[in-house]
């Protein structure tokens, strides 16, 4: 479609359908975690979501070299954004947590990299309208529980030292007599450590942009990923360039009045998440004991959001039915937005 066939849009006299983009977040606090899955999970969405609506596109996954194991990334963000309408006109500031998932791939044909975001969970009507209109994000429904160094509950995420539980609107089994409502899908707390240790965080210290780069690339990934089935690398910096934008792909479909089988609008978006200013961060970890600090992921088996199965995550499943991996993270205090796209 070109623009000069586009119908103009026609707005809400009353309220928020969707706010207007592109989105500009400042200040935004990011928790991020380095979950390991399997590369041929991670294909397989981007197989189904982008691959195989355009031909011209062949999105590949990204995997340790000489391994299966690829990785995804969930992201616990505390964000707020200013409103406006079709017009411009502001209403004012709208403040959410969000909780999503990344895909790092590579397209294969041009060797440009991106990210696709196969679930985001946040707890905002407008932001899950705006999302899914506009840009054909999996945005769903959720609430959020977040905890202090006690494991009592606070008002909102603390990215330094993150221990917080995402509640989806789910569905515990999948039968007529289910109920849906807010359930327990995800935890990410601290690891354990003994009384008698001292830890003193790196994350309290100042980190620069450059410094900040170097930390991750020489701490989470000082080696290069392989792209999946082919002989290409590509290392952190084809991600994370100087000047980024980064760009996302989505597939922004709607199902049909007549046919809710069929789509009376499917396309491939893309769009780019530019950073506009680095306000601190660093990995997760301690100076005493020398080492990076890890997190307990815990995924419950929730039957309409089957995590483990669809991203192939290394988990290993308790007695209780739920399963737990460990993460290495990072955090980060940033400006950035995201643009209007294509």
């Amino acid at each position: 479609m070109t623009t000069e066939k586009l119908a103009q849009y026609i707005p809400q006299d009353i309220g928020l359908p969707i706010a207007q983009a592109p989105f500009n977040f400042n200040g935004a606090k990011l928790s991020v975690f380095v979950l390991e899955c399997d590369v041929a999970s991670s294909q397989r969405q981007l197989d189904k979501y982008i691959n195989s609506v355009d031909g011209s596109k062949n999105y590949r996954a990204i995997s340790v070299p000489g391994s299966e194991l690829s990785y995804i990334f969930l992201v616990m963000a505390d964000m707020q954004f200013t409103a406006s309408n079709q017009q411009g006109q502001t209403f004012g500031k709208i403040k959410y947590p969000e909780c999503s998932f990344w895909i790092p791939a590579v397209d294969i044909n041009s060797l440009q990299v991106a990210m696709f975001l196969p679930l985001l969970l946040l707890d905002n009507a407008t932001a899950i309208a705006s999302g899914r209109e506009v840009y054909g994000f999996e945005k769903q429904q959720a609430q959020f529980d977040f905890y202090d160094a006690a494991a009592a509950s606070t008002a909102q995420l603390n990215v330094k030292k993150p221990n917080f539980q995402v509640n989806p609107y789910s569905f515990t089994t999948l039968s007529p007599d289910t109920i849906g409502q807010y359930n327990p899908l995800l935890k990410v707390a601290p690891l354990a450590t003994s009384a008698d240790k001292t830890e003193q965080h790196f994350d309290e210290l100042a980190a620069e942009a450059e410094s900040l780069l170097q930390a991750v690339s020489t701490h989470l990934f000082p080696e290069e990923f392989a792209v999946h089935d082919s002989d290409h690398r590509v290392s952190l910096t084809d991600f994370v360039k100087s000047g980024i934008p980064l760009p996302g792909v989505f597939l922004k479909q709607f199902p049909s009045v007549s046919d809710t089988d069929q789509s009376c609008f499917q396309q491939l978006a893309k769009a780019n998440f530019r950073l506009t200013a680095i306000h601190g961060g660093a990995p997760y970890w301690s100076l005493f004991p020398l080492g990076l600090t890890k997190h307990r992921i815990t995924v419950f088996p929730i039957a309409s959001h089957p995590l483990v199965e669809q991203f192939g995550l290394k988990a290993k499943q308790q007695d209780d039915g739920s399963f737990t991996m460990q993460a290495k993270g990072l955090w980060l205090d940033v400006d950035f937005s995201l643009e209007l796209g294509n």
